[in-house]
């Protein structure tokens, strides 16, 4: 039986946290630079993926079940989507362990912080509320399907997804 997705979503969010605060405790240790840039990698990559899963599986299914709010609410996810994606991509740009990249860095983690704040209470929730576990696991499948399929974020190129076009995608889409 496949877990519920709502619980991977929750489960990532926990493992993301952890990651950053590994980060924090590396940023003030030049001699271990090296791990931070490998912990980083790890990360944004991570990200990618749960993002891309998210829209792939989690969004689409709740914007068509929601109401004009619940849908602007997935307008908001994808839009916080590209705040961190655009975060990351600024780190790439920089030297690893500079100070633009760590800037970098914390722009994503506050970018992800307020993504992961609002989707735990105003996502997630109202999701359960309104769909079976069946549902929630046969998406859970699908998931973590596309997330091993995608693994370290092959095929994926963190572009940004204009929300708007989004939300129009998947709600006239079948």
């Amino acid at each position: 039986m496949s877990a519920d997705i709502t619980e991977m979503i929750l489960d990532d969010h926990d493992w993301f946290r952890r990651q950053f605060l590994l980060l924090a405790g590396l940023r003030d240790h030049p001699e271990q630079q090296d791990e931070a840039a490998k912990v980083w990698d790890e990360l944004a990559r991570h990200l990618e993926v749960h993002a891309s899963a998210e829209e792939e599986h989690f969004y689409p299914s709740m914007a068509r079940r929601a109401d004009d709010e619940e849908a602007s609410a997935t307008e908001d996810a994808v839009g916080d989507h590209d705040d961190i994606r655009a975060a990351a991509r600024k780190s790439f740009d920089e030297k690893s362990g500079s100070e633009a990249w760590w800037a970098a860095i914390d722009e994503c983690d506050k970018a992800n912080n307020h993504h992961m704040s609002e989707e735990e209470s105003d996502d997630l929730a109202p999701f359960r509320r309104v769909t079976t576990l069946a549902f929630r696991q046969e998406l859970g499948a699908k998931f973590e399907q596309f997330k091993s399929e995608h693994a370290h974020a092959k095929g994926l190129d963190f572009a940004d997804k204009d929300p708007d076009a989004y939300v129009e995608s998947v709600t006239t889409t079948s």
